[in-house]
C-alpha cells in the first residue's frame, strides 16, 4: 500500500541474506558480513544468530556463517511454485529411459547449483543420496555459468575457463570427478526459452558405464525437442507431477 512504511527488520534481514548469497566463498566470517553491510559487528551478530536459530543461515564448527536449509527449502518453494514446464517433465522421463541413467534439471541458486527435479532409473546410480547441491565447476554448474545471465561475472578464472568452453561446446561435461565418494562422469546442457535460460539438464553416471559421445548426442536432440516445446501453448496434463 502506497505510503506505508517498510519495516527495517525485514529490509535489513533481506540484506543479510542477499550479501551472504553473493559471496565467492561457501561460508563467511562475522567481520567479513560487517564490513560488506557496513554495519557495527554487535548488530551484523544480532541479525546472523537470530538468522542461525531460525535455520536460515548455519554456523560451522570455524564459526563462519552459510545459506541454511530454510534458506534452501524456500528456495525450492518458489522453484516447486512457478512449476517446471511439462515439456522438460517429459524430455526427462524420455532421457531415463533411453539413457538408463538419472537425469536432473538444476538452476543457478546464488554461488551453488541446485537440483529441483531428478528422474532415477530403476536401478540405482550407485547408491540413492538426496544430494541436491552441486558446485559451480559441475557439468550443470559449468553450462549455467556459460548462458544464465544472472551468473556472477567475477569468476575464477578457472570457473571463467570452463564456462566459456561450455559455451563454446553448447554443453558441459566433467570426466572423472569424485562425488559422494564415488568416481563420475556427467553431461549437462542449457534449456533455453527465447534468450531466457530456464536451467541445466543432465545426466550422470558412474566414471566409464556411460558413453559421453552418445550422452551428448541425446541431451542435444532433447534440448532441440524441449525449446521446441517450450515454444507452443501447454497442452492439458499428460503426466503426473512427481518433485522430488
Amino acid at each position: 500500500m502506497a505510503g506505508t512504511p517498510m519495516l527495517q527488520t525485514v529490509v535489513k534481514t533481506i540484506d543479510v541474506l542477499q550479501a551472504l548469497s553473493q559471496e565467492d566463498t561457501e561460508s563467511v566470517s562475522l567481520a567479513r558480513m560487517a564490513e560488506v553491510l557496513r554495519w557495527s559487528r554487535p548488530a551484523t551478530h544480532q541479525y546472523l544468530t537470530s538468522l542461525v536459530r531460525t535455520g536460515w543461515l548455519e554456523q560451522d564448527q570455524d564459526r563462519r556463517y552459510r545459506l541454511g536449509y530454510g534458506a534452501v527449502l524456500f528456495a525450492e518453494a518458489v522453484a516447486q511454485k512457478s512449476g517446471t514446464p511439462r515439456a522438460i517433465l517429459r524430455t526427462m522421463e524420455e532421457l531415463v529411459q533411453v539413457l538408463q541413467e538419472p537425469i536432473s534439471f538444476a538452476i543457478l541458486h546464488g554461488d551453488e547449483v541446485l537440483i529441483i527435479e531428478r528422474r532415477e532409473p530403476r536401478r540405482p546410480l550407485i547408491h540413492r543420496n538426496p544430494e541436491r547441491h552441486l558446485g559451480l565447476d559441475s557439468a550443470s554448474g559449468q553450462v549455467l555459468l556459460a548462458f544464465d545471465p544472472r551468473a556472477r561475472a567475477d569468476l575464477s578464472h578457472e570457473l571463467m575457463t570452463l564456462a566459456e568452453e561450455a559455451r563454446r561446446k553448447g554443453y558441459g561435461e566433467i570426466r572423472n570427478h569424485e562425488w559422494l565418494g564415488d568416481e563420475v562422469e556427467a553431461v549437462a546442457v542449457p534449456i533455453m526459452r527465447g534468450e531466457r535460460c530456464l536451467g541445466a539438464l543432465s545426466v550422470i553416471a558412474p566414471a566409464g558405464r556411460m558413453s559421453i559421445p552418445d550422452a551428448v548426442s541425446e541431451l542435444f536432440n532433447a534440448r532441440a525437442r524441449t525449446e521446441e516445446a517450450l515454444l507452443k501453448p501447454e497442452p492439458p496434463d499428460e503426466i503426473p507431477y512427481f518433485s522430488q
